[in-house]
């Protein structure tokens, strides 16, 4: 009787970390493998790869910017030198791909903060922890498979935790398990990364092969081998025959029959291509998953909706991904960035300018622009006298209990502290300043009311929302509103057709005592400016307001004109 054996393909298995005792630091795997499994499943699933190009572009945008106003002018145009556009690309590409990112802290002679240099995550392992759980160094290596060859010696640098000059920053959000190293959050994906992998070169290798499905060999006098000689023999046909790129199972028989080796086909299955359908489909499924896509048409592929054309469905996928998915990575980043620069006082609050910026206008009716004046905000015959001392009662100091945020989006008004509002919590308190919206230059002068809701502004004072309202209903700026209304939202729409200003947003946080509940009585001697991101993260929710708000009339279609709609 023949001796039959059926051969298999290994199955995926998670590298452990393995803790270099006498070296003192710890892989991610064996010679750090890991990070190298992940490259190897972006570069050979389509799918994985256009997703995590398509993240990383959005992620991305069109680069880093602030939104700190003239507050943090000075700090922004020093960050321009320090942090390079090419460099945060890799920053993010490396966040996307393998769920963490790393680089250097160099700093000058005097100390100062000088640079960030992107290191490639793969070649920076963390030094075993402390009796304080705690990564004192890092080592950096271009090849840790061939550490002996000359320029591969790792080097050794500390942590920036430790603050000890140039250093390295490995940042990696929490993930339960995970202790040295991150993991890309479609970690769960892998398996079946590899898989539409391994289908892909399948089906090229069965095609080559003439479409086969594998094969029986029969081996004369195969019972006369030595178990040591079957083994070799094995070994030998698994070298050249398994895997992907050398297609289908085969079968091995040890007989003893005095014939030549017989090679015997498979019978070909009808429904084998309904097979390798199914688990492309399903392999693209549970990818997409993994790594929580809203939409199939974001990594371009078709899907049943409702939406009237594959653009509006892209968009509207696009929106939820942003929020969903995008904009906490984007947080991630941002919060490391600014945890660094803290580190050297260069508070400044950063942000991802958006790869697209669709807003969404109120429909007008079609209108000659040439009838419209090209001038910013000319002067109007209004009363006035009565506008000017109107804004002169509204305009009040700053809360004088509360520390000063930049707030949240690009409103903009504020308030005294002893005054509330509809957008105000027992912590928290939001008001507007009247500022320039548009990188447009005026092409002439502005109007009264232009004139004097900057300078009340650039003076310190501040709005509140019912303050803006109330100068509404009063009629001011009534000219500009929609035919058949006598009052026009100053608030949406500010100096009327042409305005190159908007309402741009400030937050105040009440001051705490010690024991974390919030400061009463009078004021208090000195303040604490904060960014956005960090009132965001204390706790505060910025009021929704309507999004003409925004944006200056003179960015807006038809210039801001309200006429005929």
């Amino acid at each position: 009787m023949s001796e039959i054996k059926l051969i298999n393909l290994s199955s995926y298995v998670r590298p452990e970390i393995v803790e270099q005792q006498s070296k003192g630091y710890v892989m991610n795997g064996r010679d750090n493998s890991f990070y190298k499994y992940i490259i190897d499943r972006n570069n050979g699933s389509s799918t994985n790869n256009s997703i995590n190009q398509s993240y990383s572009t959005l992620i991305y945008g069109k680069g880093l910017s602030t939104d700190s106003g003239r507050h943090g002018a000075e700090v922004w145009a020093k960050l321009q030198t320090i942090i390079r556009p090419k460099e945060l690309r890799k920053m993010v590409t490396d966040f996307q791909v393998f769920g963490e990112f790393s680089f250097q802290v160099i700093e000058n002679r005097g100390g100062e903060l000088d640079s960030i240099i992107h290191l490639p995550k793969q070649m920076v392992i963390p030094s075993i922890a402390n009796e304080n759980n705690e990564i004192e160094f890092y080592y950096y290596s271009k090849d840790w498979t061939n550490i002996r060859k000359r320029g591969n010696e790792p080097t050794m640098l500390p942590s920036f935790d430790s603050g000890k000059g140039n250093s390295i920053y490995v940042a990696k959000p929490y993930r339960v398990g995970c202790e040295y190293f991150g993991a890309p959050d479609y970690v769960a994906g892998l398996q079946f990364m590899e898989m539409e992998e391994e289908i892909s070169n399948l089906c090229i290798s069965s095609i080559k092969n003439g479409l086969s499905a594998g094969y029986i060999i029969n081996i004369p006098d195969g019972i006369n081998y030595t178990a040591e000689e079957k083994i070799e023999f094995e070994r030998q046909v698994k070298k050249k025959l398994t895997q992907s790129s050398n297609a289908s199972n085969f079968i091995i028989s040890f007989n003893g029959s005095e014939v030549a080796i017989d090679i015997t086909p498979f019978p070909v299955n009808d429904n084998i291509h309904k097979q390798w359908s199914y688990l492309t489909e399903e392999a693209k499924k549970q990818i997409m998953t993994s790594h929580r896509v809203i939409s199939p048409s974001l990594v371009g592929l078709d899907s049943a909706t409702g939406f009237s054309s594959q653009a509006d469905m892209i968009d509207e996928s696009e929106k939820q991904l942003m929020k969903r998915v995008i904009v906490p990575k984007q947080n991630f980043i941002l919060e490391t960035l600014e945890d660094v620069l803290t580190q050297y006082d260069m508070n400044i609050s950063l942000i991802f300018k958006p790869l697209t910026q669709e807003l969404e206008m109120p429909k007008e009716e079609p209108q000659e622009l040439s009838k419209i004046s090209e001038v910013c905000c000319s002067s109007e015959n209004d009363d006035e006298s009565e506008m000017i001392s109107m804004i002169n009662r509204l305009a009040l100091d700053p809360p004088s209990e509360y520390e000063l945020t930049d707030g949240s989006e690009y409103d903009s008004i504020q308030l005294s502290a002893n005054q509330s509002s509809e957008q105000d919590t027992k912590l928290w308190k939001t008001r507007y300043a009247f500022t320039v919206g548009t990188s447009k230059n005026p092409k002439g002068g502005s109007r009264t009311f232009c004139t004097e809701m900057l300078a009340k502004s650039a003076s310190g004072k501040v709005f509140r929302k019912e303050d803006i309202d109330l100068m509404s209903s009063q009629g001011i700026n009534g000219k500009f509103a929609k035919s058949g209304e006598s009052s026009y939202d100053i608030f949406k729409y500010g100096g009327g057709v042409n305005c190159h200003h908007r309402f741009e947003r400030r937050v105040y946080k009440k001051k705490l005592n010690k024991d974390g509940t919030p400061k009463k009585g009078g004021a208090m001697a000195s303040t604490v400016e904060k960014n956005v991101n960090q009132a965001t993260r204390e706790g505060y929710k910025a009021p929704k307001n309507h999004k003409d708000v925004s944006i200056a009339e003179i960015d807006k279609p038809n210039k801001g004109s309200l006429k005929n709609k």
